[in-house]
Order: structure tokens, then C-alpha cells, then sequence
């Protein structure tokens, strides 16, 4: 498949019915029969099967490198606090990129690999937007 058949979206904009595909898919897999899992959640079997083979929840163990960017006050140990953080989560950092402060506001890409980390990559960006000096976190890029 080609790299342009697939969008990232957040779940939010999305019309109902594809996260309770994934609901169903999840109930199934424990055993329920379709027909059982699509009234639980209250989906038509139709539906389940028209989009049934599209809709998948991504998987954490799936992803092994994310970027990250992030927007830092100019602080002695910004970065720091950044880095240690990621160690602290068992993640490894490929590579740094930085832009020279501008109005005491400093710009920072971080490509780090997730494979061994515990928590989902949402939590962990929490976690980085929770750090003094750090103004935001995002998530730019999964591989």
C-alpha cells in the first residue's frame, strides 16, 4: 500500500460508529460472537463489516520511533529535564535537534525510540508537558 492511503486523525473528529468497531473488535477477540459484541455496543453488524477491515486501534508496541517537539523557555536545564524524563521511561534518544532561543523561547525536535517504554506514548507526553521549563510537547511523527 502506498504511504498517502493512510491519515493520522484524532479519534475526536471521527463519526462514533469507528471507535465502536474497535470496541467490537476488542470484545471478539475475548471470545463474544459479532452478533452478540455488535449489540452490546449497538452497532449494526453492516457497519461492523463495512469498516471492520479499516479501523484499527494503533498499538504502542508497534511504533518504535516517535519525534517530538517541544517548546522550551531558555532556562539552564530545560533540555535536561527533557532527557531525563525519556531515560527515566526507557526510551533512547536518536537525535537532537535545536533552534537558537528567540525571546527567551527555545525550539527543540527530539527523535527518540518508544519500543521498551510502559506507558502509551499520550501519557508520556503529559508527563513531558508537566515539566518545568516546558511550555509544550507534541507529537509530530510515529514510526
Amino acid at each position: 500500500m502506498k504511504d498517502d492511503e493512510y491519515y493520522v486523525i484524532h479519534r475526536s473528529v471521527l463519526p462514533d460508529y469507528f471507535e465502536k468497531v474497535i470496541e467490537i473488535k476488542e470484545i471478539i477477540s475475548s471470545g463474544v460472537n459479532i452478533s452478540d459484541a455488535c449489540k452490546k455496543v449497538g452497532l449494526s453488524r453492516s457497519t461492523f463489516y463495512k469498516y471492520k477491515d479499516y479501523v484499527n486501534r494503533p498499538s504502542t508496541k508497534v511504533g518504535k520511533r516517535v519525534l517530538l517537539s517541544f517548546k522550551l523557555e531558555d532556562e539552564p536545564g530545560a533540555l535536561s529535564h527533557i532527557l531525563n524524563e525519556i531515560a527515566s521511561r526507557n526510551a533512547n534518544v536518536l537525535a537532537i535537534n535545536q533552534e537558537v532561543p528567540i525571546h527567551n523561547i527555545a525550539f527543540v525536535n527530539i527523535t527518540a525510540d518508544i519500543m521498551k517504554m510502559e506507558i502509551s506514548i499520550q501519557e508520556f507526553i503529559q508527563e513531558l508537558k508537566n515539566l518545568k521549563n516546558i511550555l509544550d510537547a507534541t507529537l509530530l511523527a510515529v514510526e
